[in-house]
């Protein structure tokens, strides 16, 4: 490459993908060899074993869909492979990437002669860390030699707000695309972009809504017509009837972007029962895509309020609501979205392209990305070569400009920076090199154009010195300062937790230490005995489980030089680059011994019987938290309740599963939004536990209150103090709504109540009968008659100490879990 900057930008996607480059202060999108911007990201091979992509692959996709493969994005970072039967290739989601990133390099080189050899790849914010790094996988596949990944809403944004000269405000990213939802709030700072909130998920795109057409009104209209047994998703042998169906509704959804009406018209789509061929026509109406479309927007705009109500935002807030994918061009959508009450109520941008706006914005972020690791050219005798330091992009008008030229003999050398295209040529006046050959020096750009600076080295005569690069260009524009975590990274613990080592929304790079213990000993040398490190991505720090598993950090016992005991220090360090792209080291004090083996970032394999059960628990769990929620009132369960019902939770979970069996994306839709239905249903249980809890909390004040104000009670002044101490404590805890803080200030009232109580001996009396019930369930008879006996004998002589000894000693004779034995059988409370 001759630019010194990587000036090129791809949106690999779901549905089709996209190439373009910086131009001046714009863009250029490239055309395919059909002259569309757009490449279907589909990969056929055809009969002789030739590898088809683009617009050639996606006309495969009817006739020989057997061969042909296509929305295999969400795949990325699991080890799923599809077979080709006419060559028996197999090739993982990474690999069919690399082949879409081929088409495009093709494309570019077709279109200006230049091999393509680094580029920015956009990946969607919701992106999972595995999927990431997969990423990153394919781009060296296709032969790129440099690949930073950016979020998609980071180049949504750029491409909107390039040229943009607001001080400040917030823009929300609205990103549907074919098969993942972004959305993201970003705020615009004097020339600087960060995003400051993101909420995402990988399985809400465009194909759902079209799975939806074909599940709801096209299959029951089909078979209303004819004698089709089993026909459905999960059922293989009517897998490429369904695909045609599948390709058809998205074509029709696309017509009626623009019209009222449109026909579904397949001329062969299968055999029904009786082995006559099916030929299926049928009219769709907008109304009935808008219908089957509405729930997957109801949960997009539900995701995006979580996204500003995180950051205590209101629509009022945000400037712009830039519309990006295919299905932001319907019509329904953009009127739900700008509805103040059902929707957003935040002003659309639509000036933009939604189809090729990222790649735009990958372009644009390119051209503040200096090339690294490219080959270049050999530098030619008696050219000086120059490493410079300067950002290519950026909101300063005069930007800081720093290097070395290299080689020896500099002495009396000077170096100068000219514009001399401009109406009034420019420069920066000659600064003689230091000794080690370095500069430093600030330059003056104009708005609205790439400036062009040209290199003028000088040796001690005055004569001109050719240098490589000879210039730099700098443009003034909206820079990004930083990519964030868009979920937080940390390890699961034995006890279910996850020890969180970096929040959502962490600058990146970024970089943590943090010490743990091992749950197991290990010995050394034997097989199977491992140290297991999960390392999960996720907000859900109690129930940690709720999170995704990204990958694990495993140190076999193979490894170790001698046995590790359980309870040892494990100390983990867990990394993150720009791209999000994790790695891993342990160290072990006990060995001094440090371990790096890189993480495995791979997505978990769905286990379809494990699933099965999951479902069925979870809707068994749902129905008995809603029967509680009926019967509590609780407004906040409540609310839950309507979401989940708005958002078609359960129906999703059901037809995902449905379809898993023989469709890979679905089993995975149907785990993710499983983990959706599980929070969910968590908050709601979360919900119904708090009045119970509240309630609680006032009876066991009032019951404490009559041991501190009876006068029979002698409960001292410092216990009194402590019972108004804690009556304020409960107060706060309920203000803040706690519920974790109000548990433990009912038990430290409880344990305020027993220990004034305790010191009456008919407390003590009561406790001994109780004991004395329970002696058939106690573990040695003889010593709970011994134990009896002498508390009746302290009772008698009045002997408080006494008693108490002779009921912890009964206490301690119960089975283990008996309430009793842990709150009498200690010496102290």
């Amino acid at each position: 490459m001759s630019s010194s900057t990587i000036d090129f930008g791809i949106d690999l996607g779901t549905t089709n993908s996209t190439v373009a480059r910086i131009q001046g202060t714009g863009t250029e999108v490239f055309k395919n060899n059909d002259g569309s911007e757009q490449t279907p990201s589909v990969v056929h091979i055809d009969r002789m074993g030739r590898v088809r992509t683009g617009p050639l692959a996606a006309g495969a996709l009817l006739r020989d869909s057997a061969n042909s493969c296509s929305e295999f994005k969400l795949q990325m970072g699991t080890d799923w492979a599809w077979t080709f039967p006419h060559t028996g290739a197999a090739m993982r989601a990474e690999q069919l990437s690399a082949e879409v990133l081929k088409s495009l390099r093709a494309d570019v080189r077709t279109r200006t002669g230049e091999d393509l050899s680094a580029a920015v790849i956009t990946v969607p914010a919701a992106f999972e860390l595995p999927q990431c790094d997969a990423t990153s996988e394919a781009a060296r596949l296709a032969g790129l030699q440099q690949s930073p990944l950016l979020q998609e809403p980071v180049a949504a944004a750029l491409a909107y707000g390039f040229q943009s000269q607001r001080e400040r405000a917030f823009w929300m990213v609205f990103d549907f695309g074919g098969g993942t939802f972004d959305a993201a709030v970003v705020s615009f700072t004097d020339g600087i972009f960060q995003v400051v909130n993101h909420s995402g998920d990988n399985h809400l795109g465009g194909k759902l809504i079209d799975w939806g057409i074909v599940e709801q009104l096209l299959v029951p209209a089909l078979l209303r017509e004819r004698r089709l047994t089993g026909f459905r998703r999960g059922n293989p042998e009517y897998q490429v009837a369904l695909a045609k169906l599948k390709l058809a509704a998205e074509r029709a959804k696309i017509r009626l972007s623009a019209c009222g009406a449109t026909e579904v018209a397949i001329d062969y789509l299968c055999q029904d029962d009786h082995g006559d061929p099916v030929e299926f026509v049928h009219e769709l109406t907008r109304a009935d895509v808008e219908r089957i479309q509405e729930p997957f927007v109801v949960r997009a705009i539900n995701l995006a309020r979580r996204a500003l109500q995180q950051e205590r935002l209101g629509p009022a807030d945000v400037e712009k609501l830039l519309l990006i994918g295919g299905p932001t061009m319907s019509p329904h959508l953009r009127q739900m979205l700008a509805d103040p009450v059902a929707g957003l109520g935040i002003p659309l941008e639509t000036r933009g392209d939604p189809l090729t706006v990222v790649a735009r914005g990958a372009a644009i972020f390119a051209a503040t990305q200096r090339t690294e690791g490219v080959e270049a050219a050999p530098v030619s005798a008696g050219v000086r070569p120059v490493e410079l330091e300067y950002e290519p992009v950026g909101a300063d008008p005069e930007p800081f400009v720093a290097g070395r030229v290299e080689g020896d003999g500099l002495a009396g050398y000077t170096v100068e920076f000219e514009a001399s295209d401009r109406p009034v040529p420019w420069s920066s006046g000659r600064y003689e090199l230091s000794d080690d050959g370095t500069f430093a020096t600030s330059l003056w750009a104009e708005r609205g154009q790439p400036n062009r600076f040209d290199i003028v080295l000088r040796d001690p005569s005055g004569a001109r010195v050719p240098t490589r690069p000879d210039h730099l260009t700098y443009t003034i524009g909206a820079a990004f300062s930083e990519q964030i975590l868009i979920h937080g990274i940390g390890v699961l613990m034995a006890g279910g937790q996850m020890d969180v080592f970096m929040d959502k929304g962490t600058p990146l790079p970024a970089r943590r230490r943090a010490v743990h213990r091992t749950v197991w000993s290990v010995r050394a040398g034997s097989d199977g005995d491992l140290i297991r490190i999960p390392v999960m991505e996720g907000e859900n720090v109690m129930r940690g489980d709720r999170n995704r598993l990204i990958g694990s950090l495993e140190i076999p016992a193979s490894q170790v030089r001698r046995d590790v005991p359980a309870g040892s220090e494990v100390e983990i360090t867990i990394e993150v680059d720009r791209s999000r792209l994790v790695s891993t080291r342990a160290w072990i004090p006990i060995l001094d011994q440090e371990f790096e083996q890189p993480l495995v970032l791979r997505k978990a394999e769905v286990d379809l019987g494990e699933l099965r059960q999951d479902v069925e628990r979870e809707k068994k769990r749902l129905m008995e938290v809603r029967e509680r929620v009926d019967e509590l009132g609780a407004d906040d369960a409540g609310a839950v309740v309507e979401r989940i019902e708005r958002e078609q939770m359960l129906w999703e979970v059901e037809g995902a599963l449905e379809a898993a069996a023989s469709d890979r994306d679905a089993a995975d839709k149907c785990r993710n939004r499983l983990l959706d239905l599980m929070t969910a249903v968590d908050e709601m249980e979360d919900a119904t536990e708090w009045p119970a809890l509240v309630a609680q909390a006032v009876a066991e004040i009032e019951t404490e209150r009559k041991l501190v104000e009876t006068e029979e009670f002698e409960a001292t002044d410092q216990e009194k103090q402590a019972f108004q101490r804690l009556v304020r404590e409960v107060r706060e805890a309920i203000d803040a709504r706690q519920p974790d803080l109000l548990r433990r200030r009912i038990d430290e009232l409880d344990t305020l109540g027993f220990l004034i109580i305790e010191r009456r001996p008919e407390w003590w009396s009561i406790q001994l009968d109780r004991m004395a019930e329970k002696r058939d369930q106690m573990s040695d008879g003889a010593a709970a008659d011994l134990a009896i006996s002498s508390g009746r004998r302290a009772l008698d002589e009045r002997d408080t100490p006494a008693l108490k000894t002779a009921v912890r000693n009964l206490a301690r004779l119960l089975p283990a879990g008996d309430p009793d034995r842990t709150s009498l059988g200690t010496t102290q409370r």
